[in-house]
């Protein structure tokens, strides 16, 4: 599968390695004796989230599915496997994907549109209702997700097994660094497991 992206030329990544190396400088005159190493990490895993977020919506253009709409489509075949059989609600995707509802609301009627998930409304609560799969939906992500794992993988291609497992296992100490250092109530905190 063939994906776009865009080069820099030498002169713009020069321009960037300057930029970078102006914040950095700043950042450690500001912080005087104290370390730097927890804002550097939070920064470069920013970049990291923004860049795997624009080229995840560059893979799925092909599809005509943006990159959030696949995952709300993900979601929604995992769950079928898991205890929401009847489908799930906008307000728990909502704080899966950590959009906003009017947003959510508008991913899920261009899904609806496309023919990829149906509503079904809960029969004590009107104002409520679960969303669930087409069969076309299905079969979009069994068609979508295994050309995405190859994709990913190959963006991860430069670090060895060893590493990557390495990584994993800090990266996953952090989130649970994160989350046992975090002021969030609970019920919050739940959102980001």
């Amino acid at each position: 599968m063939n994906r776009p992206h865009t080069c820099l030329s030498e002169e713009e990544r020069k321009k960037y390695r300057k930029i970078h190396q102006v914040i950095e400088k700043n950042i450690k005159n500001l912080a005087g004796e104290k370390s730097v190493k927890g804002f550097e990490i939070g920064s470069l895993i920013r970049r990291i989230n923004r860049l795997y977020d624009s080229m995840s919506n560059i893979t799925f253009h092909e599809s005509e599915i943006s990159g959030p709409r696949m995952a709300i489509l993900i979601n929604l075949y995992l769950q079928e496997d898991i205890e929401e059989r009847e489908g799930i609600t906008s307000s728990h995707l909502s704080r899966f994907q950590g959009v906003g509802k009017n947003t959510m609301s508008s991913l899920i009627y261009g899904l609806e549109t496309q023919g990829f998930i149906q509503r079904e409304n809960v029969p004590n609560d009107r104002r409520m209702h679960h969303l669930r799969l087409t069969e076309e939906g299905r079969n979009l992500v069994k068609q979508l997700v295994p050309q995405q794992m190859e994709y990913m993988n190959s963006l991860a291609s430069e670090l060895d097994d060893g590493e990557k497992e390495q990584l994993i296992a800090l990266l996953t100490k952090l989130l649970h660094s994160l989350q046992m250092n975090s002021s969030f109530p609970q019920k919050t905190m739940q959102d980001f497991r």
